[in-house]
């Protein structure tokens, strides 16, 4: 069925047509189950099981969506990566773990929609997935604003509807007010939260919703779109200021500045030389930390883009293969020298993320030796540097950060109540055991919060890790 005076490619799938996908509900309703859900789970919480569970839903509703056109195998694939990606959240809801749930979902519709295994594929549709999506929203509001009028399809829902709905709402009414067992069970039955009220905030929400589900109702409709083959681009010009003798004489060059750079740590950090009269160590290590590990990331870039350069020259690749051995030692200097820092002036959530990424640098950096050695492509080193920036915030969205950064201060000679005190609720059960051990109060402002969720929407696993710790260490007290 086309309808007249609509595109073809609007028509081809109308999706509040009654002969269109025969086989799978339609996406509106689906869609009105997963934005009362949000409203249920998500708004009327504050974070935790909550938010897990809307996701599975939007996710059981691309399942129902694709009923048949997906095979198991891949389907149990879709939902073990999902339930992978949502461990984050079950841990704790944060910006981390909601990005972790999102990627879940994208990677849940992209194994829903490829035909075959393909990693390449999958992270194609993941990355297209936005902009289709907003595109497809588009075309379907459009297509509904060009068709409807012309098939008169909403009048008729309209006039189909409007007597039954409305006389039987009048009777509803009267039936309440004339029973008031009538009027008790229905409260209890639509009473979801206390204080139910509709605000511009809580609209704008379900709008957002909106907006955020609809594209993984109509991925029968995107998939031509999102599983397209990019076209080849054309080879970059190979000319200007890297060239091949530009890149030989960097190399030497670098070098020699490295070395220079390696050999005073070397001496001061690893072999005990003392530092110049009037410089700590400490000092020493703060001034190099950061603009080292800069200068990592800066000399691991001019390594992937030399690489074109170097032909079948082993001097040319034997330098570099230097050089970057000498970045993965600056690395590791920035490491010590941070470590050295932190046991002066104690640790922080930003000095703790530095540790994290210089780790990750420095095994970036091993893996571009590998890269190099084994002569694979570019992109062979970019994917799984990708993957081990992806792993590494994965392990830290179920670290409690604050309260590894708490310990660790509140067991060091000098110990900064204010930071500490300022905190998270991660950090109240190291709190509450150094005043036990020190029998004195530290935070005169009182414990971060750390209050217990007010029913199942607001469960999160290291909330209730905490206040097990928390009433431990009270027991202890008492006793």
């Amino acid at each position: 069925m086309v309808v007249r005076g609509l595109p073809e490619r609007l028509a081809k799938d109308a999706w509040w047509m009654d002969d269109a996908v025969p086989r799978h509900p339609r996406p509106m309703w689906l869609l009105v189950v997963a934005v009362v859900c949000a409203d249920w789970l998500v708004w009327a919480a504050t974070g935790g099981l909550g938010v897990v569970a809307w996701v599975l839903i939007v996710a059981l509703a691309m399942q129902v969506m694709r009923w048949g056109a997906v095979p198991r195998g891949r389907s149990a694939a879709a939902w073990g990566l999902l339930f992978v990606a949502l461990v984050p959240a079950v841990d704790l809801v944060q910006m981390l773990s909601v990005i972790f749930a999102g990627l879940g979902l994208l990677g849940f519709a992209a194994l829903m929609i490829v035909p075959v295994w393909d990693a390449a594929a999958i992270l194609q549709v993941m990355r297209r997935f936005p902009g289709a999506g907003l595109l497809q929203s588009v075309v379907d509001v459009c297509a509904l604003c060009i068709a409807a009028p012309a098939a008169g399809r909403l009048r008729g829902v309209f006039l189909d509807w409007a007597v039954p709905l409305g006389v039987g709402a009048v009777f509803v009414v009267l039936m309440v007010m004339a029973n008031p067992v009538v009027d008790l069970w229905l409260a209890k039955m639509t009473r979801f939260e206390n204080g139910f009220s509709v605000s511009g905030a809580r609209v704008a929400f379900w709008c957002v919703m909106i907006v955020l589900v609809w594209p993984f109702l109509r991925l029968s409709a995107m998939a031509g779109r999102l599983r397209c083959v990019s076209a080849a681009r054309p080879p970059r010009w190979r000319s200007g200021l890297v060239n091949d003798r530009s890149v030989s004489r960097a190399l030497v060059l670098f070098n020699a500045i490295f070395l220079v750079q390696s050999l005073l740590d070397l001496g001061y950090l690893w072999g005990g030389v003392a530092l110049p009269e009037g410089m700590t160590y400490a000092a020493y290590a703060h001034r190099g930390a950061y603009p080292l590990l800069g200068t990592a990331l800066l000399a691991g870039a001019f390594a992937l883009l030399s690489q074109p350069y170097l032909g079948g020259c082993t001097r040319l690749r034997g330098l570099l293969y230097l050089w970057v051995a000498q970045t993965v030692l600056l690395v590791v200097s920035s490491i010590l020298r941070l470590d050295l820092y932190v046991d002066v002036y104690g640790l922080t959530r930003l000095r703790f993320a530095a540790f994290v990424w210089m780790v990750v640098v420095a095994l970036g950096l091993v893996l571009l030796i590998a890269q190099m050695v084994q002569r694979v492509p570019v992109a062979w080193f970019g994917l799984r540097a990708a993957g081990l920036g992806i792993v590494a915030l994965y392990v830290c969205a179920l670290v409690n950060v604050d309260g590894y950064v708490a310990r660790s201060n509140l067991n060091s000679p000098r110990v900064d109540p204010y930071y500490v005190c300022g905190l998270s609720g991660g950090a109240v059960p190291a709190i509450a055991a150094y005043e036990r051990r020190s029998g004195a109060p530290l935070c005169s402002r009182g414990w971060p919060g750390l209050g217990a969720p007010r029913d199942w929407r607001e469960w999160g696993y290291r909330n209730a890790r905490l206040r097990l710790s928390l009433a431990a260490i009270e027991a202890e007290v008492r006793t």
